[in-house]
């Protein structure tokens, strides 16, 4: 299992980092693009419609047949209606009958019997008789009445009964009862063929009214049986009458399939009718008009060139789409500061993006041809195009990796799109238009619902967009025209917002992307983790807390994702979980643990939390974003008190570098602010006295401090941005940490005692030292840059 994992783990590397990913992701897009575009016409100039004024003479260039469909469908229908219908006839119906009409009457008869015996007993009575009624009916397959019972209760269930019923039913189905004589009739004019089921001996019948109906043999029933009960009593008679036509059932019945495949099989035997054009032959001469039998000719000589121009113009597309993507690429998207980490991931999102809304264009070319395949079809002269939902595209594109990728998204979207129309000029148009704009209304939007709010804007400006080609692409507007593109052109807008929403998650999920909507969750303090940070390290909890404000606020002074700075200030500390009482916040016992531990073994403790981080955001699945803020929050930094403390111990081999943090250093503005607010929080709150201007002060040492070390070398943070947070925190830190009245005492027999803190070095054992320590007597000099008021 171990190497298994090894294995894929590995392989999911070389697919991240190795180049020639990329170059088999064109050669794969341009590739399958090509096979699934068919050109809508392949020689322009032999391109008309009925009724088209010719430009020039046409002349067959070669000799070639051309097949009249018209001829050959005429003549399919002929055999179609030359082949008879196949009847099957089920001539067991008969004994099956009989059979039941025999079972059932021996239930009774029996009862009669035992009286015939040498202690002859007394006739039954009908209460017993009546007892064999339910047994009756089940074996004669239908119900009767107590009185019909009683009728035959009194005949005894005589054999000269059943003998009667028999002979009539034998008689009405020996003829033939069809299901339904109307339909049967309607083939009088070429007969039937009339199979038996079991043996399949068949009979031509052209005489199809000695058939009965069921209604006619029913009628039939009385006729028949009228000489054979013409001398027993009424009731009786009407009683063999009544179960003799209940009892008769269809023994004609139409074989559907059968009939179908023989008809298939007669117009498989018929060969295409073709008449053959001579080379030189004319088959158009100019100015005139396009008739039936020139257009067949067109077509078929427009077959005769296809092979050759389908392989140009897809030679064409090829090129076409391979360079559109790779000077895009290489021009905007290569070296792009937002796809330099995890590139090649990025990439194949985008090209998985691609090759699915291309697909939805392909599939609603072939709708429109299947709704009517034999007419001239020319696609580019079609507006439905404007329902498809393209712009999702650019919007998810926007969503998980920034507007101007999307914009050079939609770029080669909109280009390969208007090739799958025909190179529609007013297809590109409407698709870059409604992309672009589709991608700026989402970037700011950070709750599902806006989403529809930004679906419904573009419907309306899509039905705009509508109008404007419109007028642009008709010679004389039609209203009605004009109104089905701006109702097509506004479903499309509404159908690519919801297709955002519903690509949204499963993108997250299969690409580790963390959008806006997921920082959002992860925000609420109900999540597990917090939760549990909450209950197990309480002062770690109070402390995020306040790194989150703080975050918070400053990237919103900044212009950054306050919300990604938020989210990264409540995780940046979950690591301490793992030992919670070796981080001074959590220890209420006034016991440091780390006075028993070597200062190297301390700085392991320190620095382990950053990894412990990382499982448990892997764990809880927080998102590769929140992951980096974890690893990026305290950068290379130097844990200052335990090297100064491991120098005084007289340790002379000591390296700085076994006490500092792996890093990286922040790469991003919000992580560099998660990292300047965990410092200035936990330093601010060892303040004796934190007036404004000693939180001031301290804040614009920190911060310099952390500038002079180089943490903030990696990203983007410019000197008025720093500006910016310092006063930021200031203000925050002020309003937190506000002077407070100082209430007497007034319970008798206490004494009124002051508490005092140290002010100086923060006592949390993960901060650094807020000031610079002298080692051995020496001060070391170090070229740091002052930040001079800073936050004023």
């Amino acid at each position: 299992m171990k190497k298994n994992e090894n294995n894929i783990k590995r392989a999911k590397e070389f697919l991240q980092t190795t180049p020639y990913v990329l170059w088999l992701m064109l050669i794969v897009i341009t590739v399958l693009f090509t096979i699934t575009h068919h050109p809508s016409q392949t020689q322009t100039s032999y391109s008309y419609s009925l009724g088209d004024v010719a430009q020039r003479d046409i002349k067959a260039p070669k000799n070639f047949f051309v097949e009249d469909k018209e001829a050959t469908n005429l003549k399919k229908n002929e055999v179609k209606e030359s082949v008879k219908n196949i009847y099957d006839f089920d001539a067991n119906l008969i004994e099956k009958i009989s059979s039941s009409i025999d079972a059932a009457m021996k239930i009774p008869q029996a009862l009669f019997k035992k009286t015939n015996e040498q202690n002859p007993e007394p006739d039954p009575t009908i209460t017993i008789v009546m007892d064999t009624k339910p047994a009756f009916e089940e074996k004669l397959g239908i119900e009767i009445s107590n009185g019909a019972y009683s009728i035959l209760f009194k005949d005894q269930f005589s054999s000269d009964t059943v003998q009667k019923i028999q002979t009539i039913i034998e008689k009405i189905l020996t003829n033939g009862i069809v299901a339904n004589k109307e339909i049967l009739l309607k083939e009088a004019h070429k007969g039937i063929i009339l199979r038996t089921i079991g043996s399949k001996e068949e009979v031509t019948v052209n005489n199809l009214k000695i058939f009965y109906g069921p209604d006619q043999a029913k009628t039939m029933v009385r006729i028949e049986g009228q000489p054979l009960l013409k001398d027993i009593n009424y009731n009786l008679s009407n009683l063999i009458v009544d179960l003799c036509q209940r009892l008769l059932q269809p023994n004609i019945t139409l074989n559907k399939n059968e009939t179908e495949k023989r008809i298939q099989e007669e117009e498989d035997q018929i060969k295409p009718i073709l008449y053959q054009i001579k080379t030189g032959e004319m088959i158009l001469r100019e100015g005139e008009r396009v008739d039936k039998i020139q257009l067949v000719k067109l077509l078929a000589l427009q077959e005769q060139v296809k092979e050759k121009n389908i392989f140009i113009s897809s030679t064409g597309i090829a090129l076409i789409t391979f360079f559109t993507i790779l000077v895009v690429y290489l021009l905007f998207l290569q070296d792009h500061k937002k796809l330099r980490t995890s590139h090649n991931k990025h990439i194949f999102f985008l090209a998985l993006g691609l090759v699915l809304y291309l697909t939805f264009a392909k599939l609603s070319t072939y709708i429109a041809q299947s709704a009517n395949p034999d007419a001239t079809w020319d696609i580019s002269s079609l507006s439905f195009f404007m329902i498809i939902p393209i712009p999702s595209a650019a919007m998810l594109a926007c969503l998980f990796l920034g507007f101007d990728i999307a914009v050079f998204f939609t770029i080669i979207l909109s280009i390969l799109t208007s090739l799958v129309f025909s190179g529609s000029f007013e297809a590109f148009v409407f698709f870059f238009l409604s992309s672009i704009t589709a991608a700026y209304w989402i970037k700011a939007r950070q709750v599902r619902k806006n989403f529809i709010i930004a679906g419904f804007k573009l419907a309306i400006f899509n039905g705009v967009l509508a109008l404007s080609i419109g007028f642009y692409s008709l010679a004389q507007p039609d209203v009605i025209i004009m109104a089905k593109e701006v109702a097509m052109a506004f479903c499309g807008g509404l159908f690519a917002a919801t297709l955002t929403i519903g690509f949204a998650p499963l993108i997250e999920f299969l690409f580790d992307y963390t959008t806006d909507s997921k920082l959002l969750e992860l925000s609420n303090l109900d999540q597990p983790l917090i939760k549990k940070l909450m209950i197990e390290a309480p002062g770690t909890y109070n402390h995020s807390v306040i790194v989150a404000t703080l975050a918070e606020a400053a990237a919103s002074a900044i212009n950054v994702s306050s919300l990604k700075a938020k989210v990264m200030g409540y995780y940046h500390d979950i690591g301490k979980l793992d030992k919670k009482l070796y981080f001074i916040e959590n220890q209420a016992d006034g016991k440091n643990r780390h006075d028993k531990l070597s200062p190297s073994m301390s700085a392991l403790v320190l620095i382990g939390h950053v990894k412990m981080g990382v499982n448990l955001a892997k764990e809880y699945k927080l998102g590769k974003e929140i992951i980096e803020g974890i690893v990026q929050h305290h950068g290379t930094s130097l844990i200052k008190y335990f090297y100064q403390k491991s120098l005084k111990s007289g340790n002379v081999t000591v390296k700085e570098d076994d006490f500092r943090y792996p890093g990286p250093k922040p790469q991003t503005r919000e992580a560099a602010i998660v990292m300047l607010a965990d410092v200035v929080e936990a330093a601010v709150r060892a303040l004796e006295r934190p007036t404004p201007a000693r939180i001031q002060g301290r804040v614009k040492e920190l911060i310099n401090d952390i500038f002079a070390d180089g943490q903030l070398e990696e990203c983007e943070l410019t000197l008025k941005d720093l500006h910016q947070i310092a006063k930021s925190f200031n203000n925050i830190l002020t309003s937190i940490y506000h002077s407070r009245i100082e209430y007497p005492d007034k319970s008798p027999g206490k004494n009124q005692e002051k508490k005092k803190e140290k002010n100086g070095t923060s006592k949390d054992t993960d901060r650094q030292s807020a000031k610079k320590e002298n080692i051995n007597g020496n001060n070391p000099s170090k070229d740091k840059t002052d930040l001079k008021r800073l936050g004023l």
